[in-house]
């Protein structure tokens, strides 16, 4: 990243993650163009915590033990992920209105994925197999 580049910390709501061909690749690419990378959800931290390790993330943020909203509100108080720019990537536009009052930018995860070049699955089925069951 230039000393110009504008900085990004950039949240993935982990549905979102969920809808790509290949959630690995995508993050790896956007750990290149962002300053902080990390995972919001509902889903229980240590669930959380194995999806990033799937996807061979080490991520800068987890949710916690708290909903997708409180973790944006604590992400961005949070010093050390100070940024120009706070991009939050979701499968759910019911959370747009809530990231944008606690001052993220809401992406939807087809808007994303077309702008980036990202490949997402077809449907909601999973035919290839790697369902994710919740357990670790």
């Amino acid at each position: 990243m230039s000393d110009d580049a504008e900085t990004i910390t950039l949240a993935f709501e982990l549905a979102a993650l969920e809808r790509l061909v290949d959630p690995a690749s995508v993050l790896r690419d956007t750990r290149r163009w962002t300053a902080h990378l990390g995972i919001v959800s509902d889903e229980p931290t240590h669930l959380v915590r194995k999806r990033a390790r799937d996807y061979g993330l080490t991520p800068d943020f987890l949710p916690g033990p708290r909903d997708r909203t409180e973790s944006l509100a604590k992400i961005k108080r949070q010093p050390e992920h100070d940024a120009e720019r706070f991009v939050l990537v979701s499968a759910d536009e019911s959370l747009r209105p809530a990231a944008e009052r606690h001052g993220w930018e809401f992406r939807g995860i087809e808007e994303a994925a077309e702008t980036a070049g990202w490949r997402l699955h077809d449907g909601e089925s999973d035919e290839d197999g790697d369902g994710h069951s919740g357990w670790p």
